[in-house]
């Protein structure tokens, strides 16, 4: 896979983990930090980073597929790819947590027991239904790998099904589950007594639980837009197949309802991002040459190593900004950006010297 990458790709994860890193290395937590409120106003819609990511997946995880012989196969380097680094990332978050014993910032990431739903990638609630303890994540920003892991598994699914309706299934499917989120609200709200009368509030009411345990819901139209963009650079010509524009209808339909139901305080700026997202996707497919600036070495390289940046950023970030920032003096304002720097050096060293090791015994293990 690594001769065919798309180089664009990794300079658009590098805008994404970049604005995340921003975000959560000036947000309110960090107290002691002094010049946090004047970074938090210019840097705080960085958490929409988030959603870029998720439209990133939904165009790898369709060109991987399409690559991609078996769903063990599939699966075998997904695993290879995203644990290591986890196991990693997550153990060195809980020492570092234990080390730097704040009693108020991250209790969650000095217990053992939540690095448990870190290395399964599934929500510690499910773990809390399961087993019946209180689970939370080790690093908040963990919780983007279980809508990741969700997403792998309707793509997979649906892919290994039928490949030839890989595309319109994925759509239709995707769209449904996106709809599906609303239906307990309008019914617990538009009709609570026959609900009661019947038996059926406990149902809904379940339902709606389930929509917050299974969080797909909330994120898969911002996969269908990254599996739109690759069925556009693999090739199709709309004015011959003028109903393929049912599909991008469709996700913008269910990304404006979304982000106006759940995401109201910001919607016009998650709006706005996302046709930044939109545009630079459309240049990639048909004015690649308009974003050569991101094929530099150096914008790939840490689009190449993000994950690691993003699993190791957040928690070891802000506790060592809080404990250790007032001896910079007035140097304090760069806390953030000394933190970037070390976390993408810690990720280029571990990406080099450990995750590739790892994946490639793993790949042997389970059959190259």
């Amino acid at each position: 896979m690594e001769k065919h990458r798309i180089k664009v790709l990794d300079g658009f994860r590098f805008i994404a983990v970049i604005s995340v890193l921003l975000y959560h290395l000036t947000n309110p937590l960090i107290a002691q930090y002094p010049h946090h409120d004047f970074f938090l106003h210019i840097f705080k819609y960085g958490g929409l980073g988030v959603q870029f990511f998720f439209m990133i997946s939904g165009f790898v995880i369709s060109y991987t597929l399409a690559h991609t012989p078996t769903v063990a196969t599939f699966y075998r380097n997904r695993f290879s790819r995203l644990f290591p680094a986890m196991l990693l990332c997550s153990l060195l978050t809980f020492i570092v947590a234990r080390l730097i014993n704040d009693p108020v910032y991250y209790a969650g990431a000095k217990q053992a027991q939540n690095l448990i739903p870190g290395l399964s990638f599934i929500n510690p609630s499910l773990w809390n239904l399961i087993i019946g303890s209180k689970f939370s994540w080790i690093n908040g920003s963990y919780w983007t790998l279980w809508v990741e892991l969700q997403f792998y598994i309707i793509a997979s699914a649906l892919y290994f099904i039928n490949k030839a309706k890989f595309f319109r299934n994925m759509l239709w499917v995707g769209v449904a589950i996106s709809i599906t989120k609303y239906l307990p609200g309008y019914f617990l709200n538009n009709y609570p007594g026959y609900l009661k009368a019947h038996g059926l509030a406990g149902f809904f009411d379940n339902w709606r639980y389930g929509n917050e345990v299974f969080n797909i819901t909330f994120f898969i139209a911002w996969f269908l837009a990254g599996v739109i963009f690759y069925r556009l650079y693999i090739g199709i010509n709309i004015k011959q197949n003028y109903w393929f524009l049912i599909y991008p209808t469709m996700v913008i339909l269910c990304l404006l309802r979304d982000s106006w139901v759940y995401f109201q305080s910001i919607f016009y700026a998650e709006m706005f991002a996302g046709s930044i997202m939109i545009a630079l996707f459309l240049l990639l497919i048909y004015k690649g040459n308009f974003l050569s600036i991101l094929e530099n070495s150096f914008i790939t390289r840490i689009g190449v190593i993000s994950y690691s940046i993003y699993l190791i950023h957040e928690v070891i970030g802000i506790l060592l900004i809080n404990k250790y920032s007032h001896y910079l003096g007035s140097w304090a304002m760069l806390s953030p950006f000394i933190i970037i720097v070390m976390v993408i050096a810690f990720a280029e060293l571990s990406y080099r010297f450990y995750e590739t090791k790892i994946a490639r015994l793993i790949k042997k293990a389970f059959g190259n």
